[in-house]
């Protein structure tokens, strides 16, 4: 598990992916889709990375683009 205290350099925000939605795919866009968090709310109370979170505004959900996606799905849904 990742902790905050792990960072030597704060970055401003942390890389997630979603997989496309079937409207997407039906639409033409199936590709992955990345979108950035800002960097302190991707840590739990505990300073723990969120490994899958769900973005409010759309409702879907994102992983952690630098663990490896098996690993992340298991993970709880956090909500950003």
């Amino acid at each position: 598990m990742t902790n905050i205290n792990q960072f030597w350099t704060k970055p401003n925000v942390l890389n997630y992916f979603r997989k496309p939605t079937k409207a997407e795919i039906k639409f033409g866009h199936g590709a992955l889709h990345y979108r950035d968090f800002e960097f302190e709310k991707c840590f739990d109370e505990n300073g723990n990375l969120k490994l899958k979170v769900r973005a409010s505004d759309d409702g879907l959900l994102y992983y952690y683009s630098g663990i490896e996606f098996s690993m992340s799905r298991k993970s709880e849904a956090h909500t950003m």
